[in-house]
């Protein structure tokens, strides 16, 4: 360093400046410490982009990682979901052939009856029956209420009911 300071003071004198050797070695050491504040800054400034890359990648990680288990439980949700609907299914088609087979006896049964009628001398008759009115919800003059079980939904019970007190 002692060989820098006397270059600075002959650089100096030739501008016209004039600076002692003191002077010249307080501006040597001043460059110097500014060069050693700037890469200093530097240095932090890139420890700290490195810092918040390495955090920003791992709050991205746990990101796309909750992402990716919430797409993993809509995809299980929607696996139950098909199979609960084909269960569903299976039991409605279950039910319409079930009601289909019922239908065709009844249908059966109304043939038989209408050809019973015809070979009685009935061809006009009709063939229904009260059971048939009151399961289409007709109601007719010719049947009568249909039987019920005792104390059953919609039986009146004014007949039996008691007071609570005993009357002298």
């Amino acid at each position: 360093m002692s060989a820098i300071i006397p270059v600075i003071v002959q650089l100096a004198s030739l501008a016209g400046v004039k600076l002692s050797p003191f002077k010249a070695g307080a501006l040597v050491a001043a460059i110097l410490a500014l060069l050693v504040a700037i890469v200093a800054v530097t240095a932090g400034v890139h420890l700290y982009n490195a810092g918040y890359a390495a955090a920003d990648g791992a709050w991205r990680e746990k990101a796309l990682e909750a992402q990716l288990a919430a797409m993993r439980a809509d995809r299980d949700a929607a696996r139950a979901a098909a199979a609960d609907a084909a269960l569903r299914e299976a039991a409605i088609t279950q039910r319409a052939e079930q009601e289909r087979a019922g239908t065709d006896a009844y249908v059966e049964q109304l043939k038989k009856q209408n050809e019973a009628l015809a070979v009685a001398g009935k061809p006009n008759a009709c063939s229904l029956t009260c059971d048939d009115l009151r399961g289409m919800r007709i109601k007719s003059s010719a049947c009568g209420p249909a039987a019920r079980a005792a104390g059953a939904a919609g039986a009146d019970l004014r007949a039996r009911w008691r007071p609570l007190r005993k009357t002298p």
